[in-house]
This record gives C-alpha cells, sequence and structure tokens, in this order.
C-alpha cells in the first residue's frame, strides 16, 4: 500500500491484487451449485403429491363438464367412476364418452399411481340433478405420503359439484 500526496490530499493507493473473486472462480461455483441443484431438488420435492392434487382437479372439472353438458342438452349425461378413472358418456355405462372441448379426446381423467376410487355410477337429469336423487360422494384413497384426504361431492337437490 502506498501514500501519495498531492494538491487534492492524501490519498490511498493499493499496488496490490484486488479482493474479490476472479471471473472463473465465479463461473465455477455457479456450475458447481446449478449441477447440485438440478440433481438433487428433485429428491426432495415429491411429484407424486402434485399430480394427486392435479388428478383430483381434472376429475372435479369432467364431473362439472358433465353435469352441464346435461342442463345446456336437456337430457341424461353419464358420469361413470372406475378404481383409476372419471369419464362422462351420453349413454349408460359412459359407452360413447363425450369430447373434451379443448383438445378433442375423449372426456376422461385417468388417476396416477398411488390414486384409487371408490367405482360408481350415476348420471345427471335434463335439469341437472344427479340421478339416484341423492347426494353422491366420489372418494380419492391415496397411498401417497403427506397427501391430504380429497373428495368431489354432487348435491342431490341442484347437482352443484364441489369439493
Amino acid at each position: 500500500m502506498t501514500k501519495v500526496f498531492g494538491n487534492q490530499g492524501m490519498r490511498v493507493v493499493d499496488s496490490g491484487r484486488g479482493r474479490g473473486f476472479t471471473l472463473v472462480e465465479l463461473v465455477v461455483t455457479i456450475s458447481i451449485l446449478g449441477l447440485m441443484a438440478a440433481v438433487l431438488a428433485p429428491r426432495f420435492v415429491g411429484r407424486d403429491a402434485f399430480a394427486s392434487r392435479g388428478f383430483h382437479d381434472e376429475a372435479q372439472s369432467v364431473v362439472r363438464y358433465a353435469h352441464k353438458t346435461a342442463i345446456a342438452w336437456r337430457r341424461p349425461v353419464f358420469v361413470c367412476i372406475t378404481a383409476t378413472t372419471v369419464s362422462a358418456g351420453s349413454v349408460a355405462g359412459c359407452g360413447t364418452l363425450l369430447v373434451n372441448p379443448i383438445s378433442g379426446a375423449a372426456l376422461t381423467a385417468t388417476a396416477p399411481s398411488g390414486i384409487t376410487l371408490t367405482p360408481t355410477n350415476f348420471s345427471f337429469d335434463g335439469a341437472g340433478r344427479p340421478n339416484p336423487n341423492a347426494q353422491v360422494t366420489i372418494a380419492f384413497a391415496s397411498g401417497i405420503a403427506g397427501d391430504p384426504v380429497r373428495q368431489i361431492v354432487v348435491e342431490a337437490e341442484t347437482g352443484y359439484v364441489h369439493p
């Protein structure tokens, strides 16, 4: 360190190497951290719980779409639930499935591994009421650790679909 005197007063000039990291050190450190994050992050964040919630939302939308379609068409629309799927169709037993308005594929939701449903079938009449005229509960059984209990309820008088 050298002290320099001039007409502006005393200044300190550091003639040695500056403090801090070089560009190479920063790039290597960031690369190692990025590699560790890419390898270790998926182990800490499980996708199963997200897939379970996504299936619940998708199944609920299938049942809601069946309800709205029955009201719009003023005729029965059937909801068929197996251990792994929720489907909506225009004939009993869901032999002819409704078409998904976005993708154009059959209107069905398939459960991810670890999720099972209680099989049941019901329909919505032309007024949107479930048939048989009773509250319908679709229960989700999950084998995923930390996954909360989920269900879909269809109200008896109105056909209102909610979690």
